[in-house]
């Protein structure tokens, strides 16, 4: 086994576990997740110039390449116009709760990407609380901060998502 795919298969073990969780949580479909995930790692293999594991801005290279990806398979799947039916008869009688499912999805990626603008640290809580539903105390317990500073941050992320979901 080369040097490379040693350091290849390092930093493979340390971060893929935790970028499919944040991709998941972008894209809240597992087998996307994954595959999003598989194509950054074959990206950062095919790029040739395997980094070592602590080498700074690696971590950051890969969640934000996974982002960004996950970002593109929600554009994506909201495009992809491939399974419409050339007949368009079929579009006239329209359930709309088929309509609100739609308008509900998109809040949903909405959501996801203003989440996405929040401060790291607010970001996190948010998450946590939300996403995770953790309690306050169990929040600030793993970040080693005051529940009231959970308090706070969480109503900071919902009073920004409240300003911009609106516009």
């Amino acid at each position: 086994m080369t040097q490379s795919t040693s350091q290849f298969e390092q930093v493979f073990r340390k971060f893929r576990p935790g970028l499919i969780s944040f991709a998941r949580s972008i894209i809240h479909n597992e087998q996307d997740a994954e595959e999003v995930v598989h194509d950054v790692f074959m990206a950062y293999w095919n790029a040739g110039n395997v980094r070592d594991i602590e080498e700074t801005g690696l971590k950051s290279y890969l969640f934000t390449s996974v982002r960004n990806r996950s970002l593109n398979c929600l554009r994506k799947k909201r495009f992809d116009m491939t399974d419409l039916p050339e007949d368009s008869s079929a579009f006239k009688e329209v359930d709309n709760s088929v309509l609100e499912n739609i308008e509900a999805k998109q809040v949903q990626e909405r959501i996801t990407i203003l989440i996405e603008h929040l401060p790291k640290k607010c970001r996190q809580i948010f998450l946590m609380s939300r996403v995770y539903e953790l309690s306050h105390k169990e929040i600030a317990e793993l970040m080693d901060i005051t529940p009231k500073t959970v308090e706070n941050q969480i109503g900071l992320a919902l009073k920004f998502l409240k300003l911009h979901i609106q516009r």
